[in-house]
């Protein structure tokens, strides 16, 4: 597998799912853009579901979605099948088709047409909603179809049935994708036969609407009359189709957020994903050179031409044999009910009965053979056995009908599928074109060398069905040999096609139930957490009897056997303390399968020595970076001494470390309710139902854990504080005593949480620093690079482990990154490790919403990364880049894909429903847009623009809310940093009269806040301090300013804004609130006039007052072209003062008042000065980003 197909970007797609469809939010990749992983991620109910829950599921969609696509396919046929009932009426004289092959050419031109167009039309599928783009392709065709009427020759038909066919062509294969969307493999061909029955049984209603509209003596010939009804008809069905087609189960309305999930997870099975919307090229090449597709495509064509004298010459034959022409037409109802029976019953048999799907096309072909052998050589005066074999003709439907679900049922990739169906409707078009035109005028009535041509073809087709099963069976048998497994956990994250996947492997552990019923069982996982079922198993309280396969006895055989009383072999990488057994030679006698290890018992874990204990994870040997080129000499030549190796080196370690925890079981387990309650949805490194066991295990481990807990909530009773544990846990690590480095990692992750020094100040135990360590150790690990599917990793839980490890440590370099100005250390196109999903967390409900907090919380950071590299780029260059837009809507789009239960309550005056975890999900969203919306110039504090005001006062809100309910200490070192940049914005709400109050309450807030931090982070002594010189300083300048001042910065503002300076040296004292349009000139002239001449003697002569920004300036920021309300979903006019304000300037069209004002910048200098700790991030970005749409 390429790194370009398992690339892990961050944010899968994700939004509410209720009974309105999913709407569409971030655009990601993760990993391949298929939106089935937005439905998998938002769910928190129970994973499981009964046979009968899903059969009346499936039920229900039938209803919705089987009568949209009959009577759309219905239509489809009676449109383009149009031509062989009006030729009876006029239409070959009318316009001249009578000459040559003019009409057969006609009914084969609608195929060039077909071929052409159906690419386009899955491009269309594939890029946009594909209810969508069907209903615009039915009404386009009907107005097509209309406009057959105003043909007066047969160059213009010619051209009619061209464009006919190129709109039609799509529709087929988009209800071949469609019921693949909803359906399993096995239930897919009836499907598709209900869909394609009504090709024969629109045959049984057209001719009795055509045999009316025949009857009618008008001013136009009759055929003009059919035209006109089937063209109105269809447009009115194509507009409806746009409210009534289910497209998938992602986007369909009318199911709940439980019938959602079902209806996406029982697709995995398919191994083909919901909708895609990556194109994946490789997927193509890989189909082209599948001999499957090859002989699939031969079949479609090969069969197809004995379609050209069913839709285009039965009724014409029909009337050779001596009837009317009304007779003619009344006759071909027969024909048409056979072929939608056939078409319905042969899937239906596929369906019920596997590995006849091959022998029901032959079959189909046969019958087919039989008509045309009739057609051939029986007399004209035998009409009934030529009318029989006009009847058994349309044999091929039935078998193409199976054809199409079996094409789509053994192709995986999203990408190879689309293409697939649209090849095989290609070899559809080609034989639909080559059929008319092989029944030659000169040979009517009975065309006999049309006959014999469809003789030859249709047996070879049905010969050819056999041969496609043989090359199947083949793979399989090549599959099996291999041990590959047909995995469907990741189906949706990998797209990965039929060949690709090949590459994974079986599971050794299976049980008997599931291995019959050929679905996942996670027995091997499940068994090596001591449990002694599988899930399945477990749900519907059967018995777990495990199944040892032939080629599992063939390698217990092969094996070398432990001492252990003929126990299976050890897994790679286990590490026991005791003396190597000697070597026994092989024995030829199979030993029992593998026993599972007992259940767990409950409570609290009895502390085991090291030595005695085996290490599940098998992280030191196995994932370390692939040596290449001359040093694979140095690797060890089988996995036998790979295990003596680790054994012996092991076995090195010191003695101390086989001693229990010394940490009492009571603290552990205050620890541990700590640790989950304020750190896991940040850091989920353990897990709760193993947290005992894996502290017990690991000295380094249970002290990490107890210098995080202890230091957020110090127990009452006697322990050694944070401190202690702190240096003895940084004692173990710099001694290597640890020796699962994996475990080492989720220690280091959990150092986080103690950071006794201010970040200012360069030392090695910061936050920083350890992030740096777990990433540089971690990439050493190969932690950043998913395992290769031969890679002997331990279990599931171990592989979601290490994506939480690294993950975790991603976030925190991006947001670091950010605050304090770090570079980027990640680089993420060079890492494929799988993204976080609620899947690699436990299923309880309380795991699962903490986990969908930390999906969500990597998913920001990533964001902040991308805007922190941006700004530090814009700061590197000259002249300076601009800022990306795309960067901005991301976070809109973050926002707004958050589902219900973690968006901020804070749209009313009160908070109902407090979460500690999701109001601190927003504090890096707010500040980032604080950061987003200081607009500054080389030597300027950044100035706030509203949307910065608003987000530092959702902050002030959101730190009122925990003071509120009386603890902080949940609150991390970097709450800090939040705490200090919601201040910047504030303080400068301050100078402006409607908002000074507010802001002023909420510079308190943020006061009290650090106030209380300062109990636990050294940073926050920092930032306390220089609150205090802050507000201090800025009181100051609320001093008038002297005229001379206020003309020298009016003369600055160019003479539009002067001439707007009515009132100099005290005319005013309010902020002038100009009228909407003026572009902010009365604005400015307000804000200098009230400034007075104060100015000069305020800062003495030395001062310098700061170039207020321009009048074009000010036209920049007040645009119209982006809606910064976008930016607060969660806030409303109820939410703060400040709120209040802002959004009812918005509502009214009047620019926020006083914003930028030029009095922000007379106190510039010197709050640079005095919060240097603070701002001196900002000092290394030069913000060049162009605010629109700020009024």
């Amino acid at each position: 597998m390429s790194d370009h197909e398992k690339t892990s970007a961050i944010g899968v797609e994700q939004a509410e799912t209720d009974t309105n469809p999913v709407t569409k939010s971030q655009t990601v990749d993760t990993l391949h853009h298929d939106e089935g992983l937005r439905v998998l991620a938002n769910y928190n109910g129970d994973p499981h579901w009964e046979e009968s829950e899903e059969k009346k599921l499936r039920r229900k969609v039938d209803w919705k979605l089987m009568p949209v696509l009959c009577v759309t396919y219905g239509l489809q046929y009676y449109d383009k099948a149009m031509l062989s009932q009006a030729a009876l009426f006029g239409l070959r004289t009318d316009l001249e088709l009578t000459v040559g092959d003019r009409y057969s050419f006609s009914a084969a031109i609608f195929y060039l047409g077909f071929i052409i167009g159906a690419y386009p039309a899955m491009w269309l599928a594939q890029r946009y909603p594909i209810d969508r783009v069907a209903s615009g392709l039915v009404v386009v065709w009907g107005i097509c179809l209309i406009l057959t009427s105003a043909c007066t020759s047969w160059q213009g038909l010619y051209a009619q049935r061209f464009f006919l066919g190129f709109l039609e062509s799509g529709i087929s294969p988009l209800f071949m994708l469609i019921v693949g969307s909803w359906y399993r493999k096995n239930e897919q061909a009836l499907r598709m036969g209900i869909w394609y029955s009504c090709t024969g049984y629109a045959s049984c209603v057209s001719p009795l609407i055509n045999y009316g509209l025949g009857l009618i003596n008008g001013g136009v010939s009759s055929w003009r009359y059919m035209y006109y009804f089937a063209g109105a008809l269809t447009i009115v069905w194509g507009a409806l189709l746009y409210f009534i087609l289910p497209p998938d189960p992602v986007h369909a309305k009318g199911f709940d957020e439980r019938e959602r999930y079902i209806l996406v997870s029982r697709l995995r099975t398919n191994n083909a994903g919901v909708r895609n919307t990556h194109f994946k090229f490789e997927q193509v090449v890989e189909l082209l050179l599948d001999l499957k597709f090859w002989i699939v495509f031969s079949i479609g064509f090969l069969s197809m031409i004995s379609n050209g004298p069913i839709s285009t010459f039965i009724p014409i034959i029909i009337n050779g044999f001596g009837f009317t022409t009304l007779q003619s037409l009344l006759l071909v109802i027969p024909a048409g009910a056979y072929a939608g029976t056939l078409q319905l019953l042969l899937p239906y048999l596929a369906y019920k009965h596997n590995g006849l799907r091959s022998s029901l096309i032959l079959l189909a072909q046969l019958g087919t053979t039989l008509a045309a052998l009739l057609l051939w050589l029986l007399p004209l005066s035998a009409k009934g056995a030529l009318l029989f074999a006009c009847y058994i003709l349309p044999s091929v439907g039935g078998g193409y009908a199976v054809l199409m679900g079996l094409s789509i049922a053994n192709t995986a990739g999203y990408t190879k599928r689309s293409v697939q169906s649209s090849g095989l409707y290609i070899g559809y078009c080609l034989g639909n074109f080559v059929g008319p035109l092989v029944f030659k005028k000169e040979d009517a009535p009975r065309y006999p060398s049309g006959f014999l041509i469809v003789v030859i073809t249709a047996l070879i087709a049905g010969l050819l069905a056999p041969v496609y099963r043989l090359l199947c069976m083949w793979d399989n048998k090549r599959r099996d040999k291999a041990g590959v497994m047909e995995g469907f956990d990741n189906a949706y994250d990998d797209d990965l096609t039929d060949v690709k996947r090949s590459k994974r492997k079986r599971a050794e552990l299976v049980c008997v139930a599931c291995h019959a019923k050929k679905v996942k069982c996670d027995l091997q996982a499940r068994s090596k957490r001591g449990f002694a079922d599988c899930t399945a198993c477990g749900t519907t309280a059967r018995e777990c009897t495990v199944r040892t396969s032939r080629r599992g006895r063939w390698q217990q055989r092969s094996a070398p056997r432990s001492q252990n009383d003929g126990a299976a072999p050890s897994d790679v990488g286990v590490v026991a303390a005791a003396p190597l057994p000697p070597a026994e030679p092989p024995s030829c006698d199979p030993p029992p399968p593998p026993p599972l290890p007992p259940p767990q018992a409950a409570g609290p874990a009895t502390a085991t020595p090291q030595s005695q204990h085996s290490q599940t994870s098998n992280s030191q040997t196995l994932t370390g970076d692939v040596d290449t080129g001359f040093l694979q000499v140095y690797r060890v030549e089988n996995q036998s001494d790979a295990q003596r190796q680790e054994l012996e080196t092991c076995l090195e370690q010191r003695q101390h470390m086989a001693q229990p925890c010394p940490i009492d079981e009571e603290l552990q387990q205050s620890f541990s309710e700590t640790y989950w309650e304020n750190c896991y949805a940040w850091c989920p490194v353990i897990d709760r139902e193993r947290l005992f066991d894996d502290v017990a295990n690991s000295q380094l481990l249970a002290y990490a854990l107890a210098l995080a807990s202890s230091h957020i909530q110090p127990p009452l009773v006697p322990h050694e504080g944070p401190a202690t544990y702190y240096k003895k846990a940084r004692e173990l690590l710099y001694g290597d005593e640890e020796p699962d480095k994996l475990t080492e990692l989720r220690a280091i992750a959990l150092f986080y949480w103690w950071a006794p020094r201010a970040p200012t100040i360069a030392h090695r135990h910061s936050s920083w620093w350890w992030t740096s360590v777990i990433i540089r150790q971690a990439q050493q690990m190969s932690l950043h690079r998913e395992p290769r599917p031969d890679h002997a990793i331990a279990d599931q839980y171990e592989l979601s482990l290490r994506r939480r490890v690294w993950w975790t440590a991603f976030a925190r370099e991006r947001l670091t990154a950010l605050c304090q100005s770090k570079p980027c250390i990640i680089d993420p196109a060079d890492c494929n490790i799988l993204e976080p999903t609620l899947a690699d967390f436990a299923r309880d409900a309380g795991s699962q919403k903490k986990g969908s907090i930390f999906i969500h919380w990597v998913r920001l950071c990533a964001i902040i990364g991308d805007i922190a590299k941006a700004l530090s780029r814009t700061a590197q260059s000259s002249p300076p880049r601009p800022f990306p837009h795309d960067l901005r809507q991301r976070l809109i789009d973050w926002i707004q894909s958050l589902p219900p239960a973690l968006q901020l309550p804070i749209g009313s005056a009160r908070t109902v429903s407090f979460d500690r975890d999701v109001h601190q999900l927003h504090l890096p969203y707010l500040t980032t847009i604080i950061v987003l919306h200081l607009q500054r110039s080389a030597h300027a504090l950044p100035q706030a623009l509203p949307p910065a005001i608003l987000a530092a006062s959702c902050i002030a809100r959101i730190l009122k809310d925990t003071l509120a309910r009386g603890n902080t200490r949940f609150l991390m070192a970097i709450t800090c940093w939040y705490a200090a940049t919601a201040f910047t914005a504030l303080l400068q709400a301050c100078r402006i009269a409607h908002l000074s109050r507010d802001a002023n309450e909420c510079l308190d807030i943020l006061v009290r806040a650090v106030e209380q931090l300062q109990h636990m982070w050294g940073t926050a002594n920092v930032i306390r301090q220089g609150f205090t010189r802050l507000r201090e300083q800025s009181e100051s300048y609320n001093k008038p300013f002297q005229s001379n001042s206020a003309a020298a910065m009016a003369a600055q503002l160019g003479g539009g804004a002067a001439a707007n300076i009515t009132s100099i040296g005290g005319g005013t004292n309010g902020l002038t609130n100009g009228p909407p349009g003026n572009d902010g000139r009365n604005v400015c002239a307000g804000v200098v006039s009230a400034m007075g001449d104060a100015a000069s003697s305020s800062f003495g002569s030395a001062a310098v007052v700061p170039a207020p920004p321009t009048v074009a300036g000010f036209h920049d920021l007040m645009g119209e072209d982006f809606d910064w309300t976008e930016l607060f979903p969660f806030v409303t006019r109820a939410t703060g003062g400040i709120a209040d304000s802002l959004l009812g300037d918005r509502e009214q069209g009047i620019p926020t008042r006083g914003l930028p004002s030029p009095e922000n910048m007379l106190f510039q200098d010197t709050l640079m000065t005095q919060y240097q700790n603070l701002l001196e991030p900002f000092g290394d970005y030069f913000f060049n980003i162009p605010y629109m749409g700020l009024g």
